[in-house]
């Protein structure tokens, strides 16, 4: 089971389709539809009821889902503790305070 694998089951349950599922991650319905199929095999559960209008999560694919979706957030988490900025902050800071204290105080320190 790979994180991959995860994410296009995720993406699978979120859209309720195979095809649209496809189309979002770049990838073949083929493919999305393997992988499907083997989390299935590997987890011994149904987490996908299929017909040919629908896609629904069975009550294990929530369950599934719903730690999948941890496990994935985890992994982003992990993954970005590492990265170092890559140039620290940047940007304009607007400050909007009194003319007089402006002029004042915060002026002259500036």
């Amino acid at each position: 089971m790979q994180l991959d694998d995860l994410r296009i089951f995720s993406r699978v349950a979120e859209l309720a389709s195979f095809s649209q599922a496809a189309d979002q991650l770049g990838i073949t319905k083929g493919r999305v539809s393997t992988v499907v199929q083997q989390l299935e095999a590997d987890v011994g559960a149904r987490l996908l009821q299929r017909t040919t209008r629908s896609v629904r999560l069975t009550p294990d694919g929530e369950q599934f889902l719903e730690r999948c979706k941890e496990l994935l957030a985890d992994a982003e988490q992990l993954q970005s503790m590492f990265q170092p900025l890559a140039s620290g902050l940047r940007g304009r800071v607007r400050v909007d305070m009194p003319t007089i204290l402006a002029r004042d105080y915060s002026g002259p320190r500036i």
